[in-house]
């Protein structure tokens, strides 16, 4: 079947077919590299979607030598706890995708005191809180003011505080949406964390050269995580120069930076997870750039690989690298919570991965894909998100998508039906 979207994209929708205290997250400090990306002055929107071109990064011999310092303190420190031999350690991660807010959206949480988003997620908190790791990707940048939505987003901060409420731990930043209100708004988000949530872990975007050199390194239950978020551009506006710090990107100019990020991750820690704002929006299937760039983090030894952006959700695949090496990618998890206008961006996913380390080292010993559903609201009523098995006919009838998009047949067992055709 085809949609026909707003702004007159093409939409090809195939038919067939507990909880523990949460973990301190420690970002280990390491020397900044000899020269960082620099990137255009312009800010000026172009062509959306296209990738910037930036100088490469230089690694200098220096930054080597500290590095295989760092990771040899790192490997001889003792655990707070002595470990056996025979011991087995779990950290139980989940992921979602976009969390977009849409003004359809943050109306709907609209109170006479300001906003309240918490109800937004009260119907997924408990698998948020029961995860040892959980990461939400926050398409949208946030601002103190004047709250704006598509295509220039900016959110109200209280999106910030209900995602710490429901439990998250990690918040990936990189986005195309990331710099729409300028290079102040990405300042002022990270500021708005470090200051009223300072346990929660912000990736992909920094405020300086000197914390963009960091690696984030997750320590929890006897197994370091380290974690990288790049996006593969900024919607056609551009860093300024001199400030290439401020976002990662996942750019061809970025690649040598990226492939020396991993070696350093690698180094630090016993697994790595690259989370990848990428791919062709609401299409099913990962394009060639997801594929090309999933075959490159599985011969850098990426261990896990989650991606978002396409707004609807794309397969779960194993993705081979060098010497036998085995990548986990899920292509992409699709909104987590938002408020379009078509039925296949109401369907998400949370990735479930059991990370284990035992006799043969830190591996996967297991993975899911859960099938969320978005339940559009109203003022009052405020837009919420479910599992799906949570989910019913009754409320499905109650879906504000069927007055939104009247001609699009909505109801449980259709997503049932699209998720399990996606996911084969």
């Amino acid at each position: 079947m085809t949609l026909l979207l707003s702004g007159g994209l093409v939409l090809s929708v195939s038919m067939p077919g507990a909880a523990q205290g949460k973990t301190k997250i420690v970002a280990e400090q390491e020397q900044k590299s000899s020269a960082s990306s620099q990137s255009g002055q312009n800010l000026t929107q172009t062509e959306p979607g296209v990738a910037q071109q930036e100088p490469e990064e230089n690694t200098s011999a220096s930054d080597e030598k500290k590095d295989k310092q760092e990771a040899g303190q790192n490997t001889s420190a003792p655990d707070k706890q002595k470990e056996k031999k025979d011991e087995t350690q779990t950290v139980e991660l989940v992921a979602v995708g976009d969390n977009l807010i849409h003004r359809g959206l943050y109306l709907t949480c609209k109170t006479k005191k300001g906003y309240n988003f918490n109800p937004v997620y009260k119907h997924v908190k408990k698998d948020i809180k029961a995860a040892d790791l959980a990461v939400i990707n926050q398409e949208t940048i946030l601002v103190k003011k004047h709250y704006s939505g598509y295509p220039c987003f900016g959110s109200p901060r209280k999106v910030a505080d209900a995602v710490a409420a429901a439990g998250f731990d990690i918040v990936t930043h990189a986005t195309n949406h990331t710099m729409d209100r300028g290079t102040a708004a990405i300042t002022g988000t990270l500021s708005y964390w470090t200051k009223k949530h300072p346990k929660i872990k912000v990736l992909g975007i920094h405020k300086s050269k000197k914390q963009a050199s960091k690696i984030t390194v997750v320590k929890k239950n006897g197994i370091r995580i380290a974690m990288l978020n790049y996006t593969y551009g900024l919607n056609g506006f551009k860093l300024p120069s001199g400030r290439g710090y401020l976002v990662d990107l996942l750019t061809e100019s970025r690649k040598k930076k990226i492939k020396k990020d991993i070696r350093r991750a690698k180094k630090k820690s016993d697994f790595v997870i690259v989370f990848a704002h990428w791919g062709t929006e609401y299409q099913y299937k990962p394009d060639a750039f997801q594929k090309r760039w999933a075959k490159f983090f599985a011969r850098q030894g990426v261990d896990l690989l989650i991606g978002a952006h396409p707004h609807v959700v794309e397969p779960m695949r194993t993705v081979k690298g060098k010497k036998g090496h085995k990548m986990v990618c899920y292509y992409s998890l699709g909104n987590f919570v938002s408020a379009q206008d078509h039925v296949p961006c109401m369907l998400g996913g949370m990735a479930k991965v059991k990370i284990v380390k035992d006799k043969k080292g830190v591996h996967i010993k297991s993975k899911k894909l859960i099938p969320l559903v978005t339940h559009l609201g109203k003022k009052g009523r405020p837009t919420t998100v479910y599992k799906l098995s949570d989910y019913t006919e009754k409320l499905a009838k109650k879906n504000r998508i069927r007055r939104v998009a009247p001609g699009e047949k909505f109801s449980k067992k259709r997503l049932k039906s699209l998720f399990k055709k996606i996911t084969k």
